[in-house]
């Protein structure tokens, strides 16, 4: 993904936390998801890379990159480039 435009907005996203969550956290991700405007962002951390939500929110519009910063922890950032077919 082309996240060289927005990478340095990161810090303006919204965090969600979902490291040790034991209910289903994708509804909660997905409205959120679904509220964000165009340059608006998402910033997930989780214990792996969250690779089922990467096809999901490119059908929403969005972007995104991770980093692995830990042994187990992955920081996944979703940027909304565009409103998508399921937002």
């Amino acid at each position: 993904m082309r996240c060289e435009s927005w990478k340095e907005k990161t810090d303006e996203f919204e965090v969600m936390d979902v490291r040790g969550r034991k209910l289903d956290f994708f509804p909660e991700l997905k409205a959120k998801a679904a509220g964000k405007k165009n340059g608006e962002g998402l910033h997930i951390i989780q214990t792996f890379d969250p690779i089922p939500l990467y096809p999901v929110l490119a059908l929403m519009g969005y972007e995104h990159f991770t980093e692995k910063t830990g042994e187990n922890e992955y920081h996944a950032y979703f940027y909304r480039a565009k409103k998508g077919d399921q937002a």
